[in-house]
């Protein structure tokens, strides 16, 4: 029986690199063998990494109902911010990663504790609070920050990618093997239940927010050292930071019937890079590489949203296959 559950595990997690080495093969064949080589393969890995650790902190939030639309903006903010007060305290990589990380943690805080006390919709609030967020360091320090290029190699391979895989085990700890995990399902599955069964939902949601600020601080260390001069953006310019993670969070969901979600989310966002550097190498325009992008998500959440009706109608012919055959004995 164990060995039948592990075949089913190993199975499952072969579906889900599948579609990876599936694209990266198809794109390797369109560039003629320009796009199998070390360097991209290395190239669209570190892209990979900090919408990655950004997509494991949303779905903590997303997993409870909640959009936040704030994330791009904090982690910018983080990255100014963090970044700023390392040059002054002259602290090198330490302070960039100490203050980077507590200031995301402090905005993420700020979020969760608005979203208790205003008790207005996420979407609303992450919007106000993008806004907020955007003009903090344009305030504070109006050029931005610019960080020496010797305390920048954390973006830098192989560190990012141990960083990345630190967030890995992180987040499946924390969403698999903990009572927060547990109750941050719960409530995702049944609000009214969890808070007739006990549990504190304002707290839980704040700690999902806490726990999300870590994992958007250690981005924007990432973010920050990859790089290197980041300038103060208005008018909603950090979406661009928010939307990169936020397309991996829908085809997460769409590969998590195969894997877990931790390593969901991983496989998604590396596939996500995967096509926009294909269609680099193959010479598209930005465009016409948008439209692909989202024609393609649009086609995986399609099905998605519909896998039930095709279980329905397999299960309908099955059905009606058994009565034939007992109607003819």
């Amino acid at each position: 029986m164990k060995d039948s559950k592990i075949g089913k595990n190993v199975l499952r997690i072969i579906k889900a690199l599948a579609l990876p080495v599936f694209i990266f093969l198809i794109f390797c064949l369109l560039t003629q063998g320009r796009f199998n080589n070390k360097r991209v393969i290395v190239s669209f890995l570190r892209q990979a990494a900090v919408p990655t650790i950004i997509c494991w902190g949303m779905m903590l939030v997303m997993n409870i109902g909640m959009l936040n639309f704030a994330c791009g903006a904090a982690v910018l903010a983080a990255t100014v911010l963090g970044g700023q007060m390392a040059n002054m305290t002259n602290t090198g990589i330490i302070g960039l990663c100490l203050f980077t990380t507590l200031t995301g943690i402090l905005l993420s805080a700020l979020n969760g504790f608005l979203y208790n006390k205003m008790q207005v919709p996420s979407l609303v609030l992450s919007l106000g609070l993008m806004l907020v967020y955007e003009c903090l360091p344009r305030v504070l320090f109006e050029e931005g920050v610019l960080i020496s290029a010797n305390i920048t190699y954390l973006a830098r391979s192989p560190y990012c990618f141990v960083i990345v895989f630190i967030m890995l085990v992180l987040f499946y700890i924390l969403y698999n093997k903990t009572a927060f995990g547990h109750n941050l399902r719960a409530i995702g599955s049944n609000q009214a239940i969890s808070v007739s069964v006990g549990l504190n939902i304002d707290r839980i949601k704040f700690m999902a927010y806490l726990s999300m600020g870590l994992f958007l601080g250690v981005a924007a260390v990432l973010y920050g050292s990859s790089q290197g001069e980041i300038k103060n953006v208005g008018a909603l310019g950090s979406m661009n930071i928010m939307i990169d993670a936020f397309m991996g969070v829908f085809f997460a969901r769409f590969l998590a019937r195969y894997c877990n979600m931790a390593f969901a989310v991983l496989i998604a966002n590396v596939i996500m890079k995967i096509i926009s550097n294909g269609f680099v190498s193959m010479g598209m325009a930005s465009t016409v590489r948008s439209i692909t992008t989202g024609l393609f998500l649009l086609i995986l959440l399609t099905i998605s949203a519909n896998e039930g009706i095709f279980k329905r109608r397999k299960a309908d012919k099955q059905f009606a296959e058994e009565a034939n055959r007992c109607y003819q004995t």
